[in-house]
C-alpha cells in the first residue's frame, strides 16, 4: 500500500513538473513570437543608421577633391559654340569604385552590436511602450553598396544652363541575430559638381541621364 502511495506522489510531481515546463515553454514562445518582430524593425532602423553616418562621413570625403572640371569636359567649336558635353567615364568609374568599397568596408565592420528591447514594448500597450528593463540580444551587421551617377539640366537664363551631377549609393545590408537573418537598405543622394553652361546644349551628348 505504502509502494502505490509513494508511487501516486511521484505521478504527481512529474504531472506537476511537466505541467510548470510546458507553461515556462509557451511562455518562451510567446515572448519569441512577440520580440522577434521588434529585433527585425529595431534592427533595421539601426542598420539604416549606421548606414547613414558611414555614407554621410566617407562620401564627401572621397569626393572632397572633385570638380566640375574633373568629371565633365565641354568642347567648343571656333565660334564658341558647344559641340560636345562628355563626361570622364574612367574617373566616374574609379569614384564608384572607391565609394562602395568604403562604404561596405564600414558597414562590415558592425560586428557585435547589442540591442536591447524595453519589456513594456512587448505588452502592446502604448502607456508601457518603451519602459522597463532591457532584453538584449546581440546583432551582426554586413553591407555592400551600389553607386550611380545622373545629372539634370535646367534652364538658368537666356542662354544659360545649370548643370548638375548627382551620384546615389544605396547601401544593402544584411543583419544576423539568433535564429534569424534581415536585410535592409539606405540610399543616399549628394550633389557632385555643377555649373552654368554659357550657350545651347546639343540635344545628344556623351552624358549621364539616368537616375
Amino acid at each position: 500500500m505504502r509502494y502505490y502511495r509513494q508511487y501516486g506522489r511521484v505521478k504527481k510531481y512529474v504531472f506537476v513538473a511537466v505541467c510548470v515546463l510546458l507553461l515556462v515553454l509557451t511562455v518562451l514562445l510567446l515572448v519569441d513570437a512577440r520580440l522577434r518582430p521588434m529585433i527585425r524593425s529595431t534592427a533595421a532602423v539601426q542598420a539604416q543608421s549606421y548606414a547613414a553616418v558611414a555614407a554621410g562621413r566617407e562620401i564627401p570625403s572621397v569626393l572632397s577633391d572633385t570638380g566640375y572640371s574633373s568629371l565633365v569636359s565641354i568642347k567648343r567649336d571656333a565660334d564658341g559654340n558647344i559641340v560636345s558635353i562628355e563626361t570622364d567615364a574612367m574617373q566616374i568609374n574609379r569614384l564608384k569604385s572607391q565609394i562602395n568599397s568604403t562604404v561596405a568596408n564600414n558597414l562590415s565592420g558592425l560586428s557585435a552590436k547589442e540591442l536591447g528591447i524595453p519589456v513594456g514594448s512587448l505588452t502592446g500597450l502604448a502607456l508601457l511602450n518603451g519602459r522597463g528593463p532591457k532584453i538584449s540580444t546581440v546583432i551582426s551587421i554586413t553591407g555592400s553598396a551600389e553607386t550611380s551617377f545622373f545629372d539634370t539640366f535646367d534652364d538658368a537664363g537666356i542662354n544659360q544652363t545649370r548643370h548638375q551631377l548627382f551620384l546615389k549609393t544605396t547601401a544593402t545590408m544584411l543583419i544576423v541575430f539568433p535564429g534569424e537573418t534581415v536585410t535592409a537598405a539606405y540610399t543616399y543622394t549628394t550633389l557632385v559638381a555643377e555649373t552654368i553652361i554659357v550657350g545651347k546644349v546639343p540635344e545628344m551628348y556623351a552624358g549621364i541621364t539616368q537616375k
